[in-house]
């Protein structure tokens, strides 16, 4: 039974394999900036780290000349030490106590004892001085500083190599989560096939599992046993209900036989004795239509399926209820198209069609209009509606009136078993077209989607 529309398939971002995809990609995003971030921090600390030991060196070495020799020696120490330098990054300044330049490379210089950070000409972030004050007695004051541009120029390496790293991280990431992915809704496409194969009716059919395996093969296997009892149980049950209408309908045939034989020899009982006979004649049409019902939800008859001229069978149909249609001064209205052919059963389709086209008449108002139709889709494919216009189905019995024997309160008192719809749908369901229900506005609508036509240029009757 198909009522309602088919389901529609997953957008590409829905999917577990782009949510995966993107996981990975965010897990990775987040591990390499984490990475580069304390590569960057511990690479950084250890190279300041190193021009702080540089800088305390250069001081302890000038306070010890300082000590020997006063402040010419310190100053004879700092300019041996500049023209030693040949990479530029070192300063020095030996000022005296009223602040005036003894020695050094700088002009001037805050006297401030300890670390300090100092702007050389200009004050832009390159030009930084990390620098250290160090007072000397009768008013002097030392400052040594060493040139934050090293440092500033491996950080900005670091940088770099951390957005190539990252960017090629970033790709094999992507490339990793789409293999994963594509992995992912590859085994689940193939779960989604073969469950829509046991849906379809075609019980057979068993999902792919590999020995050993991950936990898609644990879950095929455990779906496959499932099935496998599922199988059983029905076929159990379909041989239950089949020895069951087989096994009464011999005594039931038995029966009317006899009860015509005794309406034939006794006169004064022959009315109540016909109405017998045209019980046992419901009741036999009841098991015929169980056995029917059974025998199409089994699938069985999909082997035969073959091209079918949907618009002959329509057409056929209709003109074998426009008799029954005008006995009830109905008027039996067509709107066939020309040339729709399908894959199916020609005697299930004309019967579901018939079992629609009747109930249209029986349920209809008298006097009224039954419509059968049969359109191309815009989208492809076809549809068949059938349409009264007589009381119609409330909207809360509309999913109940396909079940077997269900039947409306107001249709109980019109003959009936409540078998024709659900016979209806288990041939709508054979051959996966969708069936809905629908107000008419007065009266119901049934319509069968028909999604996929066969060839044109093929054409068998049979089936």
């Amino acid at each position: 039974m198909s009522e309602g529309h088919a389901e529609k398939p997953a957008r590409w971002y829905a999917t577990t394999g782009f949510r995966i995809t993107l996981l990975h990609l965010v897990l990775t995003l987040l591990g390499t900036v984490l990475l580069a971030g304390i590569a960057f921090w511990a690479t950084s600390r250890f190279a300041e780290g190193q021009l702080r030991a540089e800088v305390e060196r250069d001081v302890g070495v000038l306070l010890n000349a300082g000590a020997l020799g006063g402040p010419a020696s310190i100053a004879l120490s700092i300019e041996a030490r500049i023209a030693a330098d040949r990479s530029g990054t070192q300063y020095f300044l030996l000022s005296a106590p009223d602040g005036g330049r003894i020695a050094g490379n700088l002009a001037a210089a805050p006297r401030q004892a300890g670390w300090t950070a100092l702007d050389l000409d200009g004050g832009t972030a390159e030009s930084v001085l990390l620098a250290y004050g160090a007072p000397l007695p009768a008013g002097h004051f030392l400052l040594v500083g060493r040139d934050l541009a090293p440092v500033r120029g491996l950080q900005s390496q670091l940088l770099g190599a951390a957005g190539w790293v990252g960017g090629a991280a970033l790709l094999l990431a992507l490339a990793g989560g789409l293999l994963v992915g594509r992995g992912v809704v590859r085994r689940a496409a193939q779960m989604e096939r073969a469950l829509a194969e046991v849906e379809a009716g075609r019980l057979g059919t068993r999902l792919p599992a590999r020995p050993g395996g991950d936990e898609f093969d644990r879950l095929a296997r455990r779906l496959n046993a499932t099935l496998d009892r599922l199988a059983g149980t029905m076929a159990a049950l379909r041989q239950v209900t089949d020895d069951i209408a087989h096994d009464l309908r011999t005594p039931l045939t038995r029966l009317r036989q006899r009860l015509e034989s005794l309406a034939a020899t006794t006169p004064e009982a022959a009315p109540g004795l016909e109405a017998a006979v045209a019980e046992c004649d419901r009741i036999l049409d009841v098991f015929a239509a169980l056995l029917r019902i059974a025998q199409v939800e089994s699938g069985a008859r999909r082997a035969a399926f073959a091209v079918v001229d949907l618009t002959a069978v329509l057409e056929t149909v209709a003109e074998l209820y426009a008799g029954a249609a005008a006995e009830r001064g109905q008027m039996l209205a067509t709107d066939l198209a020309p040339g729709i052919r399908m894959q199916g059963d020609r005697d299930l389709l004309a019967q579901m069609v018939s079992n629609l086209v009747e109930n249209a008449i029986l349920h209809g108002r008298a006097g009224g209009h039954v419509a059968l139709a049969l359109r191309r889709a815009p989208g492809g494919g076809a549809e068949i509606t059938v349409t009264d216009d007589g009381p119609g189905i409330p909207d809360a019995e509309k999913p109940l009136v396909l079940r077997r024997f269900h039947r409306l309160d107001a249709a109980r008192a019109t003959p009936g078993s409540g078998l024709g719809l659900a016979l209806v749908a288990a041939v709508a369901e054979l051959h996966g077209l969708i069936l809905t229900l629908e107000d008419a506005s007065p009266g119901l609508r049934v319509r069968l989607g028909v999604p996929r036509l066969a060839d044109p240029g093929r054409l068998n009757q049979g089936g």
